[in-house]
């Protein structure tokens, strides 16, 4: 029986000595698992981007003009009236202008349209005309030619361009563990 005790006892160290050595491998040894892993990556985009520009385009003024004098005179020796308006051209250029007259008699109302003139900067006309009747009531409007005026203004244009963004994305990923972590699902 000394026998059998000392033969357990030996396979008893053999069969720890091969679990020693085992964890002892097990332990050094690695094994690869794969997990998902998280990076960010720049990822280009298009975008609309406004930018400012100015413009040159052509616009219609009319001309600048002063009235130097309104006034009317009735005939003495017979029945009838002359009415006027003296305008001046305050512009940088010349135009033909005219003045639409409005005016009330004795001998009714009337509308009329005076001749065109031709103003040079600076130069002065009296429109007048005539009518039958005793003055009563007048009223103008003056008629100004235009001109051609070259403006600026400013636009909003659009352009495409290319801009990035930060985007998350996963991978398989490969990484290593000892055998034995494995084995306890430690990895």
């Amino acid at each position: 029986m000394v026998e059998n005790k000392n033969h357990t006892l030996a396979v008893l160290l053999v069969v720890s000595a091969i679990l020693v050595v085992g964890v002892l491998i097990g332990a050094s040894w690695q094994v690869p698992y794969v997990v998902k892993e998280s990076y960010t990556e720049k990822e280009p985009y298009e975008a609309q981007e406004p930018y400012q520009v100015q413009e040159t385009y052509t616009d219609y003024e009319n001309l600048r003009y002063r009235v130097l004098e309104k006034s009317y005179r009735d005939y003495f020796w017979t029945s009838g009236c002359d009415v006027w308006t003296t305008i001046q051209n305050t512009d940088d250029v010349g135009g033909y202008f005219n003045v639409d007259f409005n005016v009330r008699t004795s001998k009714g109302t009337y509308t009329t349209t005076s001749t065109r003139h031709f103003l040079t900067s600076g130069a002065s006309h009296k429109f007048l005309v005539s009518f039958k009747g005793d003055y009563k009531s007048s009223d103008y409007d003056v008629n100004s030619p235009t001109k051609e005026v070259e403006k600026t203004r400013t636009i909003t244009k659009y352009r495409t361009v290319t801009k990035y963004r930060d985007v998350t994305k996963t991978r398989d990923a490969t990484k290593y563990c000892s055998a034995l972590d494995k084995l306890l699902g430690n990895c």
